[in-house]
């Protein structure tokens, strides 16, 4: 009894501890187990982690519009990560390359039949346009065993895009036997689509942004681009260019006359025969309207350009057909030589165009070469200058006062001046004319009157009161049917009083007036506003056409005055004037006013206001701001004397051509 109690006891100790050993390998080996599976997920959770941290990765780089081969490589790097030994390439159905990206284990043969690591030329595959379609299996296979080599290999082919609308494909293949599918495979083509689709837009914005809509020519901006870059290049090489600047004959008349679809036909098959006749490295631009400009890079000589430009003239007057009628368009060229004519873009423009106005002005059909010889390519950089000084504000308005016997202030004259920046002040004689001509002194004339008045309203506001000022006007100018309500609105905007104004008319004018010229002085007098006749006495004068426009002063010219203190002649004769006006009821002011003697003399005569440089010569607003406050307190001309030498001792000397 008693030993098998103890034989129990003992096999219960034994089964105890034997189930408590089970029970500590359990929980040993469930340990290990939950270990294993917490790793393993650690393991896929860091790996989503990656993947989603390369996603992002890729979809920063689209946004900072990296190249679209960058970014489909990093795209193809997210497949081969989770596919070792393998190549993952992607293709671009429009494209003209096919991107590739090799694991990092990937075997040295795997990449040995590869023209570069990372892209194979659009060639080899051209045959394979189709590739999405089932049947062009065999196609890929040959296109892999290209890449590989001989052996087999396991392809896994995913498309790019939509069915009806392929963007291209995406390949992963094997030496040997496919890899397992990952996720990296499913959401590789998706990123694919988004990189290729943002390419493309951005493309096509960029080229919206740079060429011409109807010839698909580059634009102006593009156009200086690459000018600047040529130059550049130039510079470094030692090498010579050009610029052509070509301007149709007569399309106004095609595009008014046959309507604006006909005239952008014309234009677009134009556009087609200059880039076809031009070598792949030159540029063409359409740069507004019936104008292109062709950049030329490494020629020879400048003779090489005007061949060239002549071979254009020629190509362009070929006749057009458009729906049935023919036409025959003649081009105007203009051509620039670097750097003969000029070191820098907008010198090199500047000059082509004024060659090309060259041509157009001998009758259009020809090539003009630019030349600083050229008289007539003078003018036409004239004008080119003046429009670009009303651009840039290089005009400023400068004033001379006018004095009564006394020496006392008896108004101003208002007198334009051209500072170029790299010519310095150019005399109103030189561009005065050039400006007429062209039609440019009608927005530099109602600039100028603008001015004055802002310049009347700023004196006035400092104290000096409301200063009458007299402006020169243009015959172009007076002649228009609205130049009266233009100067009528200008002093309504700018709040200026019509009697502080007075328009200096040239005598020739008045010989050659019309009825609506003389309608819009009876208007203006009638608002208060002054009119005299500038340069009296050097035109064909006429007292009727002073009395019957009612001017109410003449301005003896320069001329008379000079010599009035020691010819008698002249004195008898600027007498006679002076009584004629007197006659007329007109004032009487003499201009360029030198020395004493002058003054006195037409004191004598009976002439009591005057302008010259014994008083002053003209000066800009802020000293003559200066000049005014010192003269309003004296008396005399002596006093005037010393007041301007004080202000400018040596800032202007006394040379002809300032004496305007």
């Amino acid at each position: 009894m008693t030993a098998r109690l103890w034989v129990n006891a003992i096999l219960g100790i034994i089964v105890s501890m034997a189930a408590a050993i089970l029970r500590e390998r359990q929980q040993r080996r469930g340990k290990r187990h939950l270990e294993a599976a917490v790793r393993e997920k650690t393991e896929e959770l860091d790996r989503e982690q990656s993947r989603q941290g390369n996603r992002n990765q890729i979809l920063e780089m689209m946004l900072a519009n990296q190249s679209l081969g960058t970014v489909l490589d990093h795209v193809a790097n997210l497949v081969t990560a989770d596919s070792p030994e393998s190549i993952c390439a992607i293709l671009l159905r429009h494209g003209t390359r096919i991107h590739v990206a090799a694991a990092p284990g990937a075997s040295a043969s795997m990449l040995e039949a590869l023209e570069t690591p990372y892209a194979v030329p659009f060639e080899i595959w051209k045959g394979a346009a189709d590739f999405l379609a089932p049947e062009q299996d065999a196609a890929w296979k040959i296109f892999i065993s290209r890449l590989t080599g001989p052996a087999p290999a396991a392809i896994r082919t995913r498309p790019i895009g939509a069915v009806d609308q392929p963007l291209g494909a995406l390949i992963v293949f094997d030496r040997t036997l496919p890899g397992p599918d990952t996720e990296a495979l499913d959401h590789a083509p998706k990123l694919a689509r988004i990189a290729i689709e943002h390419s493309r837009f951005y493309d096509q914005l960029d080229f919206q942004a740079h060429h011409d809509s109807l010839t698909g020519l580059p634009n102006r901006v593009l156009f200086e681009h690459r000018l600047t870059e040529a130059l550049f290049d130039a510079r470094n090489t030692k090498s010579r260019g050009a610029i052509l600047f070509i301007d149709l004959d007569r399309f106004k008349q095609v595009n008014d006359g046959m309507g604006h679809r006909v005239g952008d036909l014309f234009l677009a098959d134009v556009a087609d025969r200059i880039r076809g006749a031009l070598r792949p490295t030159d540029t063409v631009a359409r740069i507004g309207g019936d104008e292109f400009n062709v950049l030329l890079t490494d020629i020879s000589s400048a003779a090489e350009a005007e061949a060239v430009a002549e071979r254009l003239r020629i190509t362009v007057r070929q006749p057009v057909n458009i729906e049935g009628r023919s036409l025959t368009p003649t081009a105007s060229i203009g051509v620039a030589i670097y750097p003969d004519d000029g070191n820098d873009a907008e010198d090199l423009q500047r000059d082509a165009d004024a060659a090309m106005h060259c041509a157009k002005s001998l009758g259009g059909d020809r090539v003009q070469a630019f030349s600083t010889r050229n008289s007539a390519l003078d003018r036409v950089r004239m004008d080119h200058e003046l429009k670009k000084a009303l651009r840039e504000r290089w005009f400023t308005v400068h004033y001379q006062p006018k004095v009564d016997a006394e020496g006392g202030f008896a108004g101003m004259e208002a007198l334009v001046r051209l500072n170029h920046p790299e010519r310095g002040q150019i005399p109103p004689n030189d561009f005065i004319p050039m400006a007429e001509e062209s039609g440019l002194i009608i927005p530099l004339g109602a600039w100028v009157l603008d001015e004055v008045c802002r310049q009347i309203v700023a004196w006035n506001e400092v104290g000096l009161g409301l200063l009458p000022v007299a402006v020169n006007v243009s015959p172009v100018q007076i002649c228009r049917p609205n130049f009266a309500e233009e100067v009528e609105e200008c002093l309504r905007a700018r709040g200026v009083p019509p009697t502080c104004i007075e328009l200096e008319l040239t005598e020739n004018l008045l010989i050659g007036s019309g009825e609506e010229t003389q309608k819009q002085m009876r208007y203006l007098r009638g608002l208060g506003i002054r009119f005299s006749i500038d340069d009296f006495g050097t035109g064909y004068s006429s007292l009727s056409y002073l009395h019957r426009l009612q001017v109410d002063a003449i301005k003896l010219d320069r001329s008379f005055v000079k010599s009035i203190d020691t010819d008698s002649g002249a004195r008898r004769l600027v007498q006679a004037m002076i009584g004629v006006a007197e006659g007329l009821g007109l004032s009487v002011i003499a201009e360029g006013v030198e020395t004493e003697e002058q003054r006195q003399v037409l004191i004598a005569s009976g002439c009591l206001t005057m302008q010259g440089f014994l008083f002053s010569r003209p000066r800009p607003a802020d000293e003559m701001e200066v000049y005014l406050r010192a003269g309003r307190r004296t008396s005399g001309s002596d006093d005037l004397r010393r007041i301007e030498i004080a202000i400018a001792p040596a800032l202007f000397p006394l040379e002809a051509a300032e004496r305007v």
